[in-house]
């Protein structure tokens, strides 16, 4: 897994934690867009490194190759003079410049596959970006879609709920109403028969307790005495 998947994933994980928690996901979708832009400059980055170790692995093993090179022209000329320790060692020195060749040689090769798969990591990063760039316009207008309807059902609603709260409060004023109309009529009952007893009819059946009905009695006995006086 290189480098650019482990940060991506990472990114798109912390990404998915705050969007559960935050109100507005669009405002989070363009902070994750400049975090991958950022990270696309530090690919870019590691891209121009790893090219210029590459190149500067591939030139020393150029001049390795070109001192076994020169260190063999050395010992051919320590011959033709005859000095064959000299050329013994140049000789020796070639061999060594030889195997530095060989060994920045392979390093280069692998320097070389890495940063072709790198490229190819920076490349798939761009195109990610781009289409998120666009991802993120539909997604940013299907979130003021669902704001917008939002808002309309919000309104549509309330004058439904006024409308009830309306209803239920004429019920109650004619409730109350109803009672004080009830009221009036029987304080104009009442002051119809002012100063006349009210116990009549069915109402004088009504049960008297015995300490009224004495008195009623006693009443009704000074009032024979003082008409036949």
């Amino acid at each position: 897994m290189s480098i650019f998947k482990r940060i991506g994933d990472m990114t798109r994980a912390s990404l998915n934690e705050v969007l559960d928690r935050v109100e507005d996901p669009v405002i989070m979708l363009n902070q994750y867009l400049r975090d991958m832009e950022g990270e696309i400059h530090e690919a870019e980055r590691t891209v121009a490194k790893q090219m210029a170790s590459e190149q500067m692995t591939k030139q020393r093993a150029e001049q390795a190759a070109q001192a076994a090179t020169a260190r063999e022209q050395a010992a051919e000329q320590a011959l033709r003079e005859g000095n064959e320790e000299l050329a013994r060692r140049l000789l020796q020195e070639k061999l060594a410049a030889d195997n530095q060749a060989a060994e920045f040689g392979q390093r280069a090769v692998e320097l070389r596959n890495h940063t072709e798969h790198l490229q190819g990591e920076l490349v798939r990063m761009r195109e990610e970006f781009v289409a998120l760039k666009a991802k993120r316009q539909e997604l940013a207008a299907r979130a003021e879609a669902a704001k917008a309807t939002k808002q309309i059902a919000q309104v549509s609603s309330q004058p439904v709920i006024h409308a009830g709260g309306a209803s239920r409060g004429f019920g109650r004023m004619e409730e109350k109403i109803l009672q004080l109309e009830a009221e009036a009529a029987v304080s104009r009952a009442t002051s119809a028969y002012s100063g006349y007893p009210l116990s009549t009819g069915a109402a004088s059946a009504a049960y008297v307790d015995p300490a009224t009905q004495l008195k009623v009695e006693e009443q009704l006995e000074a009032l024979k005495n003082k008409l036949n006086s």
